[in-house]
């Protein structure tokens, strides 16, 4: 079974790492599959710290990607090489719209929260309009309201409890010995989040806490709930990655939300934290994937 998982996401790591979480998935419940993400992000070499198969293409605009010239895109190229029976598509719909009824393969949007405006895109050429009927299926990929997405599963986390290290081994791996509150900083969103929130919170080594910092933009910690057992106090954003981990894995948590276009952290932060899940979503989707 030949699986491709499509992200053009270049905000931050989190749109790769749910391909690496999807991959990992596929492992864990042995699916004969060949996988590979395709991806404009700058963080794809994360995928290499799995050993997962990846390629990288530019992102492209409209004009590469209209009905005109979306035959010598990369983007369609690339999918028409690797010949995908199964298509995840990851929230980002209007890239491949143009030539989505060209692709043979079963085909599957994941979207995370994001608001009604953002299945409707004012081009030059003409509007954009989001239509379902073109997926077979299209997934919300944790709880929010929305006309246009009905199927709902889990969030979609990079590992499953029993696998992340023991206390011991992640206080080992981070060079921590237990006797302070071990507080872990992670800001992996827009560049220059991490330094000035990071500023906000330095009182915390003076209060005696182990302070770790991690950004996936200086090759930090991947993936950070790796060290979750060893963790006292969790310091992030409300993104989807990060607010969802901390909630699976049930971290004491001071989420600070950031702006965002079409998604809004701290409505998240608001809704959802009283959710409760123990099935990982990318388990659900591989029963669904394995299904289609």
């Amino acid at each position: 079974m030949r699986i491709v998982y499509y992200t053009p996401g270049v905000t931050g790591s989190g749109h790769i790492v749910q391909g690496i979480s999807i991959g990992n998935a596929l492992l864990r419940n042995r699916v004969d599959a060949e996988y590979t993400i395709l991806s404009s992000s700058p963080f794809a070499e994360l995928a290499d710290r799995f050993s997962m198969e990846h390629r990288e293409i530019p992102l492209e605009g409209e004009k590469e990607l209209s009905r005109e010239n979306f035959s010598s895109s990369f983007l369609y190229k690339s999918l028409a090489e690797l010949e995908p029976e199964i298509l995840l598509v990851d929230l980002s719909w209007y890239m491949i719209q143009r030539f989505i009824e060209e692709l043979p393969c079963k085909k599957v949007l994941l979207s995370m929260q994001v608001s009604d405006a953002f299945f409707n895109v004012p081009l030059p050429s003409g509007r954009l309009t989001f239509d379902p009927g073109m997926y077979d299926h299209v997934l919300k990929t944790e709880p929010f309201d929305s006309s246009i997405i009905s199927e709902q599963i889990n969030p979609i986390i990079i590992r499953n409890k029993e696998e992340i290290l023991s206390r011991e081994e992640a206080m080992a791996q981070l060079q921590v010995r237990g006797d302070k509150p071990v507080c872990l900083f992670g800001f992996n969103g827009t560049p220059g989040e991490f330094e000035r929130t990071k500023k906000m919170y330095s009182y915390l080594e003076e209060e005696g806490y182990d302070m770790i910092y991690t950004t996936n933009y200086r090759g930090g910690l991947f993936p950070a709930v790796d060290y979750f057992n060893a963790v006292d106090l969790l310091i992030c954003g409300a993104g989807y990655n990060a607010f969802w981990e901390a909630v699976y894995f049930e971290k004491e948590t001071i989420f600070v939300p950031m702006r965002r276009r079409f998604e809004d952290q701290r409505r998240r932060v608001e809704e959802c934290l009283e959710y409760q899940f123990e099935e990982n979503g990318a388990d659900q989707l591989v029963d669904i994937i394995y299904n289609l």
